[in-house]
């Protein structure tokens, strides 16, 4: 168990250890802590808290975040990510987990010099509130918002209704981290969602990389459908 955040579909088994084999282990997932005594399954959204301890001596206490994947939602990327910020995988932008504002993090997914294009299937059609996407503008590590966003749905795949176009300023010098959310508000039923966000493409002139012919990224987080 690495402190952090996991996600999963059905059940995972947990199963702990500490590098000193004399420790005992304590658990908690979100109540008291009890003594690990063997393996376990998580089936459902947790916060898993673990420390060791040998006689007096205690171990800081290590957080993880396990959120469960609908195993009836799946997502088809029609456009491919950078596998250095692949954030997981290709069930990334669908996992529940939500990305900070460093990049490192490891929880953003990439997209370098390409536009995001994603379509997410509900399974059956469902009544949808709000569909909430994030972007990260981080324009000193050459990740720029995309240029615009536009959100459809479909009930059968094929047909596809724009529900929302989002347009971003134009870009500008500054060195703000910033997390830009992009969300629809009408009651919709659905069973098919699909995110175009467009690239910026070659970087703007006061860029540093404009004189190398740098490209932009798009680091996108969580497709949030409620």
């Amino acid at each position: 168990i690495a402190e952090g955040d996991v996600a999963f579909k059905g059940k995972t088994k947990i199963t702990l250890a500490s590098v000193d084999k004399e420790s005992e282990i304590y658990y908690s997932l979100g109540t008291d802590f009890v003594k690990y005594m063997s393996p376990f399954e998580i089936s459902e959204k947790s916060t898993l808290k673990v420390y060791a301890q040998k006689g007096e001596g205690k171990s800081a206490v290590i957080s993880t975040d396990f959120y469960k994947i609908d195993p009836n939602v799946k997502i088809e990327l029609k456009t491919k990510y950078a596998n250095q910020y692949n954030a997981g995988g290709n069930d990334a932008l669908i996992d529940g987990i939500v990305g900070a504002q460093d990049f490192r993090t490891g929880t953003w997914q990439g997209y370098w010099n390409e536009d995001v294009i994603a379509i997410v299937d509900l399974g059956k059609n469902r009544k949808i509130s709000s569909v909430e996407v994030n972007f990260l503008r981080d324009q000193r590590s050459w990740i720029f918002l995309p240029t615009n966003v536009e959100i459809y749905h479909s009930l059968d795949g094929k047909r596809f209704r724009k529900i929302k176009n989002w347009k971003a300023p134009k870009p500008f010098n500054t060195d703000d981290v910033i997390i830009q959310k992009v969300k629809t508000s009408q009651t919709i039923n659905s069973r098919y969602i699909k995110v175009v966000a467009k690239k910026l493409g070659k970087l703007p002139t006061w860029h540093l990389g404009y004189p190398h012919d740098g490209r932009s990224w798009i680091f996108i987080d969580e497709i949030q459908i409620k």
